[in-house]
């Protein structure tokens, strides 16, 4: 079989996802009981390139069930679980109830020693990712482990992979301790944190990429252990102690019984950090008597009630455009998003389905409005629409994970363009179209509006986090009663 698995994983590799569907479908019934798992792994892989996300969830969900190897069961339930949040309709009960069971895949797991008490004259703060390379997650991850003042803590990056760029290099230059684990076991991995006695420990990425950060959580390499800014849900991980949030994904009124970890209250979320590249282009005036309307996000986040709402704007506004770009650059996920946007309805006349490409940011120099997605929310999108001049309508959901996009725009100041109900989201999207004056006078003062709100301001950020860590050091740390 590992000859036909490698044929599968060429056409995936060369962007021919047809192709491995195909050859997907003719292994159906012919593969053995202790390889089946490949086969749903694969076709996890197929869906999510074709931006089917209910067919990614089931099959990485079929995935888990069937393997037979714990490390790679607890990556697919990972996929599982970070897919389950592009489908429209499930309640946080059932996403808490399905984070919960991920605990069970860790019942046995052997953590390491408790550690000896380890007095510091800082506070030893790590953040654990899978690279601290340039990324969406990166934009709002900078500001915590660049801002912590040198005075009063000690701050260390560990990578699980040796990728590197540009960024990078720039973190590594910041007088932070920079440590490679790659090549290591998960107890290696482990006990690397554990030699360099870390205090708190931040995972940045939760359940994304088969969530490899959470095993190494799972030892218990540090005291005091969180979750941030790369996952958008609670982990379900019995070994990580607090997620950081705000008053906006988590009104107080909400049930906090939907977490396995505490919350940990800060002003806002999440702080933004524009890279050198979006720094450089500034919005110019736009050209066209017609609106046009977009969407920069990757296509598993789009659904039929997203379509649904699209669709009602355009046929409102029989001359709007509409652009939509995803995140890859995958020609045949391309041609199943444009069918999608067709059957649902959509004036494809009048839409423009593109490519992912790394010229991404002169791209928003082309759109007016930018209009969310939901239930899973844009989130460094929304940041870099906001910066590069682009208004942005979100619909705010009923649960955290829902709820970026609302805490984003409080944040920034443009509450007003938050909708509670599908219908304030069509109406807030033709409004802002209404008065093409008003909206080229926000496009251009968006940048510096953004700038000097607090979305931007990383000083208050990190001293926001930094009373965070005192005051979780004080209750569960070494020399707590």
């Amino acid at each position: 079989m590992e000859a036909q698995w490698q044929e599968i994983v060429g056409f995936l590799q060369r962007g021919r996802t047809q192709a491995a569907r195909a050859r997907l479908d003719g292994l159906r019934g012919q593969v053995p009981a202790e390889e089946e798992w490949r086969l749903h792994e694969l076709y996890g892989a197929v869906f999510h390139d074709l931006a089917d996300a209910e067919g990614a969830a089931a099959a990485y969900s079929n995935a888990a069930q069937c393997d037979r190897f714990l490390r790679s069961q607890r990556q697919h339930y990972s996929n599982f679980l970070f897919a389950l949040h592009y489908l429209p309709g499930i309640s946080a009960v059932d996403l808490w109830e399905q984070h919960k069971f991920y605990q069970q895949l860790y019942r046995e797991e052997e953590l390491l020693p408790p550690r000896r008490i380890a007095p510091h004259s800082r506070l030893r703060i790590g953040f654990l990712a899978d690279d601290f390379c340039d990324s969406a997650a990166a934009r709002f991850y900078e500001a915590l482990v660049t801002g912590l003042d040198v005075r009063y803590a000690d701050t260390y990056l560990y990578a699980l992979e040796d990728e590197e760029d540009a960024f990078t290099h720039s973190l590594q230059g910041c007088g932070l301790i920079y440590r490679c684990l790659a090549g290591k076991n998960l107890v290696e991995m482990a006990q690397a944190i554990r030699w360099d006695e870390i205090d708190i420990l931040v995972d940045l990425c939760g359940h994304t990429a088969g969530g490899l950060t959470l095993m190494v959580l799972a030892k218990k390499p540090a005291p005091v252990q969180l979750s941030a800014i790369g996952y958008f849900d609670t982990t379900g991980l019995a070994a990580v102690d607090g997620l950081l949030t705000d008053a906006v994904l988590d009104p107080a009124e909400d049930d906090p019984l939907f977490f396995s970890e505490e919350l940990l209250y800060l002003p806002q979320a999440f702080c933004f950090t524009p890279n050198p590249a979006m720094e450089r282009i500034g919005r110019r005036p736009r050209q066209g008597r017609h609106v046009t309307y977009g969407c920069f996000q990757n296509g598993m986040k789009i659904n039929n009630e997203v379509l649904s709402l699209w669709r009602d704007i355009l046929d409102m506004q029989p001359g709007a455009r509409f652009i939509y770009q995803d995140t890859t650059r995958l020609p045949e996920r391309r041609m199943a998003l444009e069918k999608r946007l067709e059957k649902a309805g959509l004036p494809m006349e009048r839409v423009e389905v593109r490519l992912g490409t790394d010229n991404y940011l002169e791209a928003y120099q082309e759109i007016d409005i930018m209009l969310d997605t939901f239930p899973y929310n844009g989130g460094a999108m929304t940041a870099t629409a906001l910066y590069m001049g682009v208004p942005v309508v979100t619909l705010r959901g009923d649960h955290h994970s829902s709820r970026f996009g609302a805490s984003l725009l409080i944040v920034a100041g443009y509450g007003e363009w938050i909708a509670e109900t599908p219908r304030d989201y069509v109406k807030i999207a033709l409004q802002l179209a209404a008065d093409r004056s008003f909206l080229a006078a926000t496009q251009k003062n968006l940048r510096w509006e953004i700038e000097h709100s607090p979305l931007c301001d990383r000083q208050q950020y990190a001293a926001a986090f930094w009373q965070v860590c005192i005051d979780l050091w004080g209750r569960k740390g070494d020399f707590a009663l």
